[in-house]
């Protein structure tokens, strides 16, 4: 029932029975480590985080998971901006042009976040998203990062859980997309994946702290929404050169739409054998095409593109003025885009002290 369970390596131990109890009643052979050890808790069931420890607790890294203790101010005082300890200048090594050549998400947290510290949370458990603490321009933020494309169930319920977490403490949270969606096949949909992920999307919807998005890679399908995509009111969405929005991937949409039979009249195609493939080359053009940032920026379906040397040029503080680097829609006035927004500290100082209702109110849910 608490917020935070740390279990100490190959000492922990928590189940409803133990391996006697389970034996007597259930007749299954099984021994502490795989029943209810550290290990197992904090890598498949997501009960807890493992240490070494327990001066995990005395060295204060325990209170460092808390959003209020990654070294921001408290209300009412000027925050503390420290510069990440890696160069940004980097980011354009890490993250590759291709979306699909992986990156660890971490990588781009160290250059972005204050003193490169991140303290993460559950890392061991739904791995295929990076959640944690640090702190922007001295103000502490929660921060979801998409590792590996694909959100399971863990991650699913992981996200839920954060989410909830920030808004306790009111803290506001930055969203990095790279997802292609949420999983896909029979064995998921039968474990309850459509649950799991209606969980994490209702999180977000429900939410009443400031939301940050900034695409990375690629935003596919519903996890444009469970990440916070533009429909789920994020106070400012950006983008990278690199990244593409679609509902699926060129690949596969083509595959997904053609399911009629060859040359039938009144199917879904009703395309010849000779033109089908030159109709499927000429659908992932369109999709390639339309799914990229530049396009997309075109639509107004974010705020606008910023360079991933800088990746946050809007976040500026109060004695550095905010110097746009991103690229404006066409047509759009000098003040769109960034420019008629407020700064990343003011959005964070607006919502400090108000109640959760009036936050909500301001976001225009």
């Amino acid at each position: 029932m608490c917020d935070y369970a740390v279990l100490v390596a190959e000492q922990a131990k928590v189940f409803l029975g133990g391996p006697p109890l389970v034996k007597m009643a259930t007749g299954e052979d099984a021994d502490d480590e795989e029943l209810g050890g550290a290990a197992m808790h904090s890598q498949v069931s997501g009960l807890g985080t493992t240490s070494r420890s327990t001066s995990w607790t005395r060295s204060g890294s325990g209170a460092r998971s808390s959003p209020t203790s990654t070294g921001a101010s408290s209300a009412g005082a000027q925050p503390t901006r420290r510069r990440a300890v890696l160069r940004p200048e980097e980011l354009l090594g890490i993250v590759s042009v291709d979306l699909r050549v992986p990156f660890d998400p971490r990588e781009v947290i160290a250059r972005v976040v204050d003193g490169s510290r991140f303290d993460e949370y559950k890392p061991s458990y739904g791995a295929s998203l990076v959640t944690g603490w640090a702190s922007i321009h001295g103000y502490p933020v929660g921060i979801l990062a998409n590792a590996q494309g694909v959100l399971f169930m863990d991650e699913s319920k992981k996200a839920t859980e954060f989410i909830l977490l920030a808004n306790q403490s009111e803290t506001p949270l930055v969203f990095l997309q790279n997802t292609t969606g949420y999983m896909v096949g029979r064995h998921y949909e039968q474990a309850g994946m459509v649950k799991d992920g209606a969980k994490m999307i209702n999180a977000v919807t429900n939410s009443r702290v400031p939301h940050l998005t900034v695409i990375m890679g690629s935003s596919y399908g519903a996890g444009n929404y469970g990440m916070c995509g533009r429909a789920y009111g994020p106070r400012f969405l950006f983008a990278w050169p690199n990244s593409k929005l679609a509902v699926m991937g060129p690949s596969s949409w083509p595959g997904a739409v053609d399911r009629g039979p060859p040359g039938r009249r009144g199917g879904r195609t009703g395309v010849r054998r000779g033109g089908r493939r030159g109709q499927r080359a000429a659908v992932e053009a369109q999709i390639e095409r339309e799914s990229h940032a530049f396009f997309n920026t075109g639509k107004l379906y974010d705020d606008g593109i910023i360079d991933r040397e800088r990746p946050a040029p809007c976040w500026a503080s109060p004695s550095r003025p905010s110097t746009p680097t991103w690229s404006r829609a066409p047509g759009a006035s000098a003040s769109s885009g960034c420019r008629r927004m407020a700064p990343f500290h003011r959005l964070l100082v607006a919502n400090r002290g108000r109640s959760p209702a009036g936050s909500c109110a301001r976001r225009g849910r």
